[in-house]
């Protein structure tokens, strides 16, 4: 495997495949779980609605992504454990109820299947992708065991443990992880916890490997498909396309590489990988989908199942759903009323188009005003206005570097869109993305960067992630565009590739069959894209920032040491034990690695006033009866005492004085040791 991987280059950068305690080979069985529970409950329910070919291959993983967020909410409701069964069911039965509507209203006349040539295409363009991107972050990761070293993981991971321990995947639950209380403050989007956990339920996988597998599914997989079905669906079977997005979606730092080195935002990741599908979704709905066979019932069963899924994998995509899908409705609507307008249609005509115009705009104005946090993380604009534009322009999101090859293509695609009237929506919402992005990255804080932005917690990060989306659509049609002129120019000096490219068939469009010189064609443009995404900013980027996910570094939170500790953790305290720690140095993460219950599960949890004392005078326990007192009451038997290498050096991670230096303490014994990480157990207090 690593002989394959040098021989695509930068062999200085090819991951070590075998690393830390585990070979991603081992990983197969995990990978293989992680496919079937994202692709498979989707595929089944797409199936039974009717969908074939490009559409159901496209919405399955988000169709599957609503099943597992509806079903979990379900099961909590009506006491159910969070297990594959109740997936199956579940599963089962929404298929059965969508092959009865599909059967009910299905239309006389069975349409004309895609060709399998375009299906093919965008197979292969996803598998080249998805070898590229699952490569990358392979490099980016190191070993299967390693976890991501910053701030948000710390939370995810425990998160994950916290769904296998109470069976409860439900988005309206997971907040109240840590003692979190009820109302709004329990929602927290599950959907990626629950499918990491899931893995682990299904192969006994650790839970830092889970997580890994499911971020190679949504990068590697998820991603290149549900870009490739949006490229379907906007520029029509267009092989060369098809198989040019599949290939371009690798080639972009800001997804899903920027999601998994800052934070982490592994359920941004999640979402926004499947966002493309339900863009498609909409567009199929609106009737805009070039040469697409779905019916009306299949387009608006299409975009209600997919919306749960969206929604429970990261509101704020839905919130990126409006922003983006807002010019094609505007576009539609436009449509509509020139329509009426041109048939000399009566006024009440008019009415339903307004009504509907009316609650939609007043349904999106509450879903956009409900959908964002009550704060945000204070980070400020980066850019000028005119640096950012800059940026959207080059593709080099948050200062990263140039994608020259990729930027061309796109500047092809929208000069190609310009005398096409009908497709100027789509240059509309790549302007909404960029707007976006724009208005966070270079306005100073205010009213605008409050109310666009507010939503992603002004994180320009977030924001940069869905500028590949249209990027990689614009750069297929820009390259296919480029084909066309190539081909045309060639058949006007050379008659004899007439007969290679019958008339009509430049750019290689779908029309009954392929010569081999158009297959060598494309094979030779695909490889040199891979080659000219792969070889710049990419690697470079990966090759900077894979330190955030290596053990011992002066950032990283989990030393090669403190593994060695969680590894045995298990075996050295009961299960019912709960264990004092330091958020801020790692020691939470012993809920995760080794499932056993700490005081404090992340750094942001709200500490009680025991809480604080034991945080604050452990150390005196033997000495002090009020630290008696809290150890008793919250059952405190060990403490972990991982040194003072803090994440991020934050105020907060000094305020755990009662947790240092803890062999100096008499209320407190020895039990293991690797290195600066330490376990005691509380022998005071007895």
């Amino acid at each position: 495997m690593k002989t394959v991987l040098a021989a695509v280059g930068d062999d200085a950068l090819s991951s070590n495949i075998i690393g830390g305690n585990l070979s991603w080979l081992e990983t197969l069985p995990a990978l293989f779980a992680a496919l079937a529970v994202v692709l498979l409950p989707g595929a089944a329910l797409a199936w039974a609605v009717g969908l074939r070919r490009s559409s159901l291959l496209g919405l399955a993983p988000l169709f599957s992504l609503s099943i597992a967020g509806v079903v979990a909410v379900v099961a909590d409701w009506v006491r159910l454990p969070w297990n594959l069964g109740v997936v199956l069911v579940a599963t089962a039965l929404v298929s059965a109820v969508g092959w009865l509507l599909f059967r009910r209203w299905k239309p006389a006349e069975r349409p004309q299947p895609e060709p399998w040539t375009v299906v093919a295409s965008a197979a292969a363009g996803i598998s080249v992708g998805a070898f590229l991107i699952g490569r990358r972050i392979i490099q980016l990761v190191g070993a299967p065991d390693n976890i991501s070293q910053r701030y948000d993981n710390i939370f995810h991971l425990n998160a994950v443990r916290y769904v296998l321990d109470t069976a409860n995947a439900s988005s309206l639950d997971l907040g109240r992880m840590g003692g979190g209380g009820g109302g709004r403050a329990s929602v927290y989007p599950a959907v990626w916890h629950s499918l990491a956990a899931l893995v682990t339920q299904l192969t006994g996988a650790e839970v830092a490997v889970s997580v890994n597998v499911i971020n190679l599914v949504a990068g590697a997989v998820l991603w290149p498909v549900s870009v490739v079905f949006l490229t379907r669906v906007i520029i029509g079977p267009r092989l060369l396309g098809l198989a040019a997005a599949g290939v371009l979606s690798s080639g972009f730092v800001a997804f899903p590489y920027l999601l998994m080195v800052w934070g982490p935002l592994f359920p941004n990741l999640l979402s926004a990988s499947v966002l493309p599908a339900a863009l498609a979704a909409i567009i199929l709905v609106c009737r805009k989908a070039t040469s697409m066979n779905e019916t009306p019932l299949q387009s608006w069963l299409a975009l209600l199942i997919v919306l749960p899924g969206l929604a429970l994998s990261h509101m704020s995509s839905v919130n990126a759903l409006l922003a983006f899908s807002a010019p094609l409705l505007l576009w539609t609507l436009a449509a509509k009323i020139r329509r009426l307008a041109q048939g000399r249609a009566p006024l009440r005509s008019y009415v339903l188009p307004a009504l509907v115009a009316l609650v939609v705009t007043a349904v999106a104005a509450v879903v956009w005003k409900l959908l964002r946090p009550g704060f945000y993380g204070g980070w400020k604009a980066h850019q000028t206005v005119a640096g950012a534009v800059g940026e959207v322009v080059t593709n080099a999101p948050m200062r990263t570097e140039v994608a020259l090859v990729a930027s061309v293509l796109v500047f092809i695609g929208v000069a190609a869109i310009l005398p096409q009237r009908k497709l100027w929506w789509v240059l509309g919402c790549y302007a909404a993305a960029a707007y976006l992005y724009i208005v966070d990255a270079g306005f100073a804080a205010g009213w605008a960067r409050d109310f666009f932005t507010g939503t992603w917690y002004q994180d320009t990060h977030r924001l940069a992630a869905y500028l590949p989306i249209f990027a990689t659509v614009l750069a297929a049609l820009g390259l296919t565009t480029v084909a066309d002129a190539i081909l045309k120019a060639a058949a006007t000096y050379r008659g004899r590739l007439r007969g290679m490219f019958p008339k009509g068939q430049s750019g290689w469009k779908f029309a009954g069959g392929l010569t081999p010189a158009a297959v060598a064609g494309g094979l030779v443009v695909c490889a040199l894209l891979a080659l000219v995404t792969q070889t710049g900013p990419v690697r470079n980027y990966i090759g900077q920032n894979k330190i955030f996910y290596e053990r011992d570094t002066k950032e990283s939170i989990v030393s090669s040491n403190e593994y060695k500790l969680f590894d045995r953790l298990a075996a050295e305290v009961p299960e019912d034990a709960v264990i004092a720690v330091n958020p801020w140095n790692g020691g939470s993460l012993a809920y995760a690695f080794a499932d056993r219950k700490v005081l404090e599960y992340h750094q942001t949890q709200r500490m009680n006033a025991d809480m604080r004392t034991i945080a604050e005078g452990l150390a005196n326990a033997d000495t002090n009866p009020q630290v008696c007192a809290a150890v008793r009451k919250l059952k405190v038997t060990y403490a972990l005492d991982l040194g003072g290498q803090y994440l991020l050096n934050h105020p907060s991670s000094e305020t755990y004085q009662g947790l240092q230096d803890l062999e100096k303490s008499k209320a407190v014994q020895l039990v293991d040791s690797e290195g600066e990480a330490k376990l005691f157990k509380v022998v005071a207090c007895q």
